[in-house]
């Protein structure tokens, strides 16, 4: 299946948010942008009522952005539930958040958590703050199988925006992390030579050091393994920590290990 850009839209603030940061990578790519407005229904609620509220939201999309590719999708249910019926490795799921802060929050429950922990693509977290002014991409390299997915992913996205790349890992216990960093940098470097990239080890917890470092920032890349079923047990604390208490948009950039779902067609499309 082609790339495609998912993005929950109910039309609040961070939706918008949401799509703003979609808008002109998806136009770059040649790629469709699809506003997925889940309906949760209930006993007393009308489903043309959750129809007419998603073509509100398509028609103000619209009007915001008249030169983008979106078309319009309404699922009804639980909303980490339909979206994860709907994507697939090819997909960039695309949704925006309130959570804000700086470790004061402690639950699992948020929305992007769990779809960041359970979905088999790329998730996207967006914040609702002004982004217009953010520059450069953080990447939080760690050691592991997704750590040059990692890397290269955030790579590309500097690339792309033509800004700096910084890269960040822990200490290891055995003293070698700022010498793989260095070497991890140098290979960036070498594959796109006019990338900047600069590297930063840190003794400090990886969490606070990825809020600190990103805030500012356009983006931050992190790593993600895919769970097998929403599983609170095994969400990283970095993780965790990171998209509780975002200070700039997340990408959750997705090691493929062949455990991915096929996602269900797009049967209820609306424009």
């Amino acid at each position: 299946m082609d790339k495609r850009y998912l993005v929950g839209f109910d039309d609040s603030g961070p939706s918008r948010r949401a799509l703003e940061w979609v808008k002109s990578r998806a136009a770059d790519e040649h790629a469709p942008i699809v506003l997925v407005h889940v309906w949760s229904g209930g006993p007393d609620a009308d489903e043309d009522d959750g129809v007419l509220a998603a073509r509100q939201a398509l028609r103000a999309a619209r009007e915001r952005h008249p030169e983008a590719d979106l078309s319009l999708l309404v699922l009804e249910g639980d909303v980490v539930g339909a979206l994860l019926d709907v994507v697939d490795p090819d997909t960039v799921l695309v949704i925006g958040t309130h959570k804000t802060g700086h470790l004061h929050g402690r639950s699992l429950g948020t929305t992007g958590l769990v779809l960041a922990t359970a979905a088999p693509c790329t998730v996207v977290v967006v914040p609702d703050v002004d982004l217009r002014f953010r520059r450069g991409v953080v990447a939080g390299v760690g050691a592991g199988a997704d750590a040059a997915d990692v890397g290269e992913m955030a790579a590309s996205e500097a690339v792309r925006r033509g800004e700096e790349l910084v890269l960040i890992r822990a200490k290891s216990a055995d003293a070698t992390g700022a010498e793989d960093l260095a070497a991890a940098g140098r290979r960036l470097q070498d594959a796109h030579p006019r990338l900047t990239v600069s590297c930063r080890t840190t003794g400090r917890a990886v969490a606070p050091t990825l809020l600190d470092a990103a805030f500012g920032h356009a983006l931050l890349v992190i790593g993600g393994r895919q769970t097998s079923g929403i599983r609170a047990g095994h969400v990283s604390a970095v993780l965790h920590d990171v998209l509780i208490n975002l200070t700039a948009p997340v990408l959750v950039a997705r090691h493929d290990d062949g455990r991915g779902r096929a996602a269900a067609p797009l049967t209820k499309e609306t424009v």
